[in-house]
């Protein structure tokens, strides 16, 4: 059977470490790399530093868009309309219009369309809705995800990469997954870095019929990773680097009961790997409306998380 042909357009820090191991792993890619910034190197993959040379000659099954942020729509743009299957690295666009105008796109031309938001995909999410007997049991959430600054904010502007449009995916999901959009009522605080108006860390609260979260995301502070889940009677503590879990380590939740602790293991998985499986089995059945929802609904309440 032949292999799925992925171009990875763009090589950034998260291709390099997540994305093309998954990829070497996976026996049913074949990918390629196009980036303006490198040189070609067989070796990495890196055939192309045009893209339109890229798509002409290799002519990708799907096309990975992993550039910085301010890329992420216009190239989604140009690719879909040239008949691409497109995944794109989270943010998809910068703001909500700029989303639904590329799912118009997809939708027209019955192509795939998938945000590449990738943390929920790990088998630990099973395990835990076990422990809470069904995420609709959950009464409370509350999401740690902090670390140290690696840019300086003019950077940080460059790139459209502050706290906020590189973090609100996390919070907009956990709101998708864990609480079902009903969301009766939600506020921001946001902190700024001194004299700008880049976001530096924010803080948000969420209502829903049944749920409450609580969600904690900075720059300039100790790496920190984690959801807790409190149902009636149970705390499920995550594991840390729940945001980014490694694919090569076992790891445990922490299930807290009567007071009392209790460690269950999770072994091993690949996140990434199992998205790209999801990816397979859509573009075999020409059934995207996962994907689409998915774009939808996070792109939804970021829009609400970003006009609060």
């Amino acid at each position: 059977m032949p292999k799925t042909k992925l171009l990875i357009l763009g090589y950034s820090s998260f291709a390099k470490r997540r994305i093309i191991p998954s990829l070497k792993k996976h026996k049913k890619f074949n990918y390629c790399i196009c980036s303006k910034s490198n040189k070609l190197d067989s070796k990495k993959k890196i055939l192309y530093n045009n893209y339109q040379e890229a798509l002409k000659n290799f002519r990708p099954n799907i096309v990975y868009i992993s550039t910085i942020n301010p890329l992420h729509y216009n190239y989604t743009k140009k690719i879909l309309k040239k008949g691409f299957n497109v995944i794109v690295d989270k943010p998809i666009a910068l703001n909500f219009k700029a989303s639904k105008n590329l799912l118009k796109i997809a939708k027209r031309k019955k192509l795939l369309l998938a945000e590449a938001t990738l943390f929920n995909y790990h088998r630990v999410f099973d395990l835990i809705k076990k422990e809470c007997n069904g995420f609709d049991k959950i009464e409370h959430i509350k999401s740690d995800l902090n670390h140290p600054l690696i840019l300086s904010p003019k950077q940080i502007e460059k790139i459209k990469a502050d706290c906020e449009y590189d973090m609100a995916i996390y919070a907009s999901s956990i709101i998708r997954l864990f609480m079902k959009n009903d969301i009766k009522d939600l506020s921001i605080n946001r902190n700024y870095f001194k004299n700008t108006r880049i976001v530096k860390n924010f803080y948000i609260k969420a209502n829903s019929k049944k749920s409450t979260y609580f969600g904690n995301f900075a720059f300039e502070r100790e790496y920190s990773q984690q959801i807790i889940f409190y149902t009636k009677d149970k705390i499920i503590y995550s594991p840390q680097r729940i945001f980014a879990l490694p694919y090569n380590k076992n790891l445990e939740i922490i299930v807290k009961t009567k007071n009392k602790f209790k460690k269950i293991k999770v072994k091993k998985d690949d996140c990434i790997n199992n998205f790209f499986k999801l990816v397979l089995k859509a573009l075999k059945n020409k059934k995207y409306n996962y994907f689409y929802k998915t774009i939808l609904q996070d792109g939804k309440n970021r829009n609400i998380i970003k006009n609060n």
